[in-house]
């Protein structure tokens, strides 16, 4: 018997209509059968074809947050039309032309709002079977998609109507004055969908999510369970937060929702055994030594061809033929992959697909850029040995210039006859090996395109928990990972002065408490330790002293094991070098280098004194050294009590420094996902809105990024070397969205 998914099955039955071309939107295809056959007391059929139009519109999001982003290069095979996508042209029309562009196409978008319109307009929430609201899953779920997809319409075209009717007719001319003449930005568009979002979320919070099997891809050995295209109103409601990043409360406000995700929803620490990309020394008869990486462990930790696990979150599924649905080969193609599908019918009568990919360095439009090849060499890798004892590290080596391992599982070489060797961007072609010169073995078409994964997740978390004043935690989100076994205790003690007599509260940090030595002293620190005292659990993260999850940092997954004696990855280095590094940039260039490295040292040793721990040297010795006696406790009890020093404010330099680290490290974790120019469009805003830097800092330092992509240098050597010409066109915000369609009826 032959199986069908239901994505490809139902979409037909509904009648949605065709692909529509340059002049149509939202409202022009025929919505006249969107209303037959349709119960709001039964809607899988139209659930799941919503879940096939986002695959439709899934590629051209994930190209157009790739291509427009500072990891990218041309290469002599490009087309027009990626061409005009990489380089920002404005002018071109057949390069930039909503619909003319075979990239950019608006109404796919909106065929998704608009399916999510009609079935929210028609679904009998209060519909029950069994005593239960068994309708309200699906409708939350119908939310949560549309926010999602109002999301990207915003990240691509920056203004776009905002729709929540259901659209029959080509007639209402919303494409140019919605309803109520309401437009989407990235400033109100938390508020136009939180509450829809919110009601989504108590549903979700006590309902749960609706569980509808499997849905069969074509491919025997590849199955996806419905859990793994759930999208998350937590998640989405931390996305629109942080988007907009309008004041600490929106940074408070996203973490939460992530916090809320991590600990309630996925239950997942990062890095469970086998998660890294390492590298393997090798020492040459002559002295000089090469290294090989070991990617296969990261790869199948999200990354994998046809296996999924907990770090995959949401995800698309591809069909391995198009009989059983969409195949996804698109951004597989760009990137150097031609791919044939085909069919096969066994003995017993059922049908099964495969999808083969084949390098072709004639399809290979695009190449990973400089800067990225370079964002990864200027990584620290080190490998440290411990006493077999105590499993306390002893010494730390750094393989100088092997970089992040990670490079070697996104961007390998492949060596063609006629192409020669060159780097391929291989998200799409999962390779499981990589030889010792970077070479890559074999490889696959990769099933499905991830919405979110968990790492990415975290990131996120990261970047929200750092802009609402907690630097130091969000680095060690890279860094070590956040759980009771690497971040210490807060302990307090009295401090007396014998001279002035006066008792005082002080605090300090119990590295006791930890199961592996603490090297955090310069990442979290007493103050910031002590402003979470006074937040709700997400600054706590998942309560320290009771967490046992196995998070380790993500940074750690392509740069070796953290510990102790990893210098060049602490905090002190780490963040206040980035400070200095940002100077050369900061207002264009090399005015503040020498205030920022200076400003560094001083951070240094002031973080320095804040986190020794003399207090037990004065709490309980007298003069002299003696212990105290019980005259000279009475004595101390009639001590004038002073308050406890309020902590230390966050150092607003620690908090963009650790935020141009996050952004690093998504480059390095989550390269060619189709999410890079989204990430940097979002810290630009960041800095942008900052109160502590200039105005146009995040427009400059997008700017700057971007017209850096073809430099081959350090991420941060000779910084008056850029594209002048895309610098100066990306200092104009409008450019950095694509432009939107213009109707003329």
């Amino acid at each position: 018997m032959k199986h069908k998914s239901i994505l490809s099955l139902l979409i037909f039955l509904m009648g949605f209509g065709a692909v529509t071309t340059s002049c149509e939107d939202m409202l022009t295809p025929d919505m006249n059968r969107y209303a037959e056959n349709f119960s709001g007391k039964d809607t899988i059929y139209f659930y799941t074809g919503i879940l096939r139009n986002v695959q439709d519109m899934v590629e051209q999001n994930q190209l157009l947050g790739d291509l427009r982003s500072d990891l990218v290069a041309p290469t002599a095979y490009v087309s027009d039309s990626v061409s005009g996508i990489i380089n920002y042209d404005r002018t071109n029309a057949n390069a930039n032309r909503d619909g003319d562009n075979g990239l950019l196409n608006r109404s796919a978008y909106y065929k998704v709002i608009n399916q999510c319109n009609f079935y929210l307009a028609k679904v009998d929430t209060s519909a029950v079977k069994n005593n239960i609201y068994y309708m309200k899953r699906e409708y939350a779920q119908v939310v949560d998609i549309r926010a999602w997809a109002y999301i990207q319409l915003v990240q691509t075209y920056g203004r776009v109507p905002f729709i929540t009717k259901p659209v029959d007719n080509a007639d209402t001319g919303w494409e140019t004055k919605p309803e109520g003449d309401i437009w989407a930005t990235a400033d109100n568009l938390v508020d136009l969908l939180k509450g829809d979002l919110e009601r989504a979320n108590a549903i979700e919070h006590t309902l749960g999510y609706p569980q509808y099997g499997e849905f069969a891809t074509g491919n025997d050995n590849f199955k996806v369970n419905s859990s793994y295209l759930r999208f998350y109103s937590d998640i989405l409601l931390g996305d629109l937060y942080l988007y907009r990043g309008a004041s600490k409360q929106d940074y408070v406000e996203a973490a939460k929702n992530y916090y809320y995700f991590l600990k309630e929803q996925s239950r997942k620490g990062v890095g469970v055994s086998g998660s890294y990309a390492t590298f393997g020394k090798n020492i040459n008869a002559n002295g000089s030594y090469s290294y090989s990486p070991n990617i296969n462990s990261w790869v199948s930790r999200g990354l994998a061809a046809t296996s999924l696990n907990a770090e995959n979150v949401t995800l698309l599924p591809s069909a391995a033929n198009s009989t059983f649905g969409r195949v996804l080969t698109k951004v597989a193609q760009i990137y150097g992959f031609d791919s044939n599908s085909t069919n096969s019918t066994s003995s017993s009568g059922s049908t099964s697909g495969s999808v083969s990919l084949s390098v072709n360095y004639k399809s290979r439009q695009v190449e990973p850029s400089n800067a990225y090849l370079n964002l990864c060499k200027a990584q620290n890798y080190s490998v440290t040995t411990s006493d077999n004892t105590t499993g306390a590290p002893t010494s730390v080596e750094y393989y100088t210039g092997a970089g992040d391992a990670r490079l070697a599982a996104t961007a390998p070489i492949f060596e063609t006859k006629e192409g020669g060797r060159n780097r391929y961007i291989v998200k799409e072609a999962p390779v499981t090996y990589v030889n010792a010169s970077s070479t890559a073995g074999g490889y696959d078409f990769r099933h499905y395109k991830s919405i979110y994964r968990l790492k990415q997740i975290y990131l996120r978390y990261a970047e929200a928990i750092n802009r609402a004043g907690y630097p130091r935690l969000a680095y060690a989100v890279l860094n070590t990972g956040l759980t009771k076994n690497t971040v210490p205790e807060l302990g307090d003690s009295i401090a007396y002065d014998d001279a002035a007599h006066t008792k005082q509260l002080v605090y300090y940090l119990d590295s006791t408490k930890t199961t592996t030595p603490y090297h955090a002293a310069f990442f979290v620190g007493v103050d910031e330790l002590r402003r979470a005292q006074a937040e709700p659990e997400y600054a706590k993260f998942l309560d320290f002293t009771s967490n046992n999850w196995s998070n380790v940092g993500i940074h750690e997954m392509g740069t070796g094991v953290t510990s102790s004696m990893d210098s060049l990855n602490s905090f002190a280095l780490a963040v206040h070098g980035n400070i200095a590094k940002g100077g050369k940039i900061k207002g264009r260039i090399l005015q503040e280098k020498e205030r920022c490295a200076a400003l560094a040292e001083t951070n240094v040793q002031s973080i320095k004194r804040r986190v020794r721990l003399p207090w037990n040297d004065v709490v309980t010795l007298e003069e002299g050294g003696g212990t105290t006696t019980p005259s000279l406790e009475e004595q101390r009890k009639d001590y004038e009590t002073l308050d406890p020093v309020e902590p230390l404010a966050a150092d607003p330099a620690e908090i963009n420094a650790v935020e141009t680290l996050i952004a690093d490290e998504y480059a390095l974790e989550t390269a060619y996902e189709g999410t890079r120019m989204f990430d940097l469009i979002r810290i630009a805003r960041h800095m942008n809105l900052d109160s502590n830097t200039a105005a146009d800092y995040g427009t400059k330092w997008l700017a700057w990024k971007i017209a850096r992509r073809n430099f081959d240098g350090a991420p941060y050597e000779t910084p008056a070397t850029y594209d002048g010409s895309l610098f100066g066109k990306l200092l104009v915000e409008d450019n950095w969205y694509i432009i939107s369609p213009v109707y003329n009826k």
